[in-house]
């Protein structure tokens, strides 16, 4: 199966994507699963204005045709997403208004935020609330709050302390609880039901 990590911070070699990078090799070598990581710092992804109802999708922006292309052939989401003033970043933001179009429809995804002290609450609370709807993303009912980041996943290997030791362990742990709901997801998606659901749009 395939998992896109989205490291949701716009800041060069910022927090988020050294933990993106933690839970790839986490991924990818101990858990032998094809990891596509999405950085909103370098990806350059266009922000959503009128023009991106266009017939054809990828008429709207070329970084973003290619990022949607290895999203679609994905089976799940990982959403780094650090607390900014209490909110998630306007570009991982935007990742959601892109992201409309199927390439995320009825497919799993764990949360996992970052806060520089012991915060972290409210891009888990705003994800929640706000970027499934017209998304269809299906965030499972784990999460994972990376406090005090800086000390946090500094070795790809060895914790620098027990605090560290055990949000590897929770990291691991939920990573396995979502590959169990990308397997589960594979036959939602192929569903008749589900497939053509008249109202895309919700309420």
């Amino acid at each position: 199966m395939k998992f896109t990590i989205v490291s949701g911070s716009t800041r060069q070699s910022s927090q988020s994507i050294k933990v993106s990078k933690y839970i790839e090799h986490i991924l990818g070598k101990k858990l032998h699963e094809e990891c596509y990581l999405l950085n909103l710092a370098t990806a350059n992804l266009k922000f959503w204005d009128e023009s991106f109802w266009q017939e054809d999708p990828n008429k709207f922006d070329a970084n973003w045709t290619k990022a949607r292309n290895e999203i679609n052939n994905s089976d799940a989401l990982i959403i780094v997403a650090p607390e900014w003033n209490g909110m998630i970043p306007p570009a991982l933001k935007n990742f959601f208004h892109l992201a409309v179009k199927g390439e995320i429809s009825n497919k799993p995804a764990l949360i996992v935020s970052v806060s520089a002290s012991v915060n972290g609450v409210y891009p888990i609370t705003e994800l929640r609330m706000n970027s499934y709807k017209n998304t269809v993303l299906c965030y499972i009912p784990q999460h994972v709050i990376v406090r005090n980041v800086g000390t946090q996943l500094n070795d790809l290997v060895s914790p620098e302390n027990e605090e560290d030791k055990i949000i590897r362990e929770r990291i691991e742990s939920s990573l396995k609880v979502l590959i169990e709901y990308a397997k589960a997801f594979k036959t939602i998606r192929s569903s008749d039901a589900v497939k053509n659901f008249p109202f895309p749009y919700g309420m």
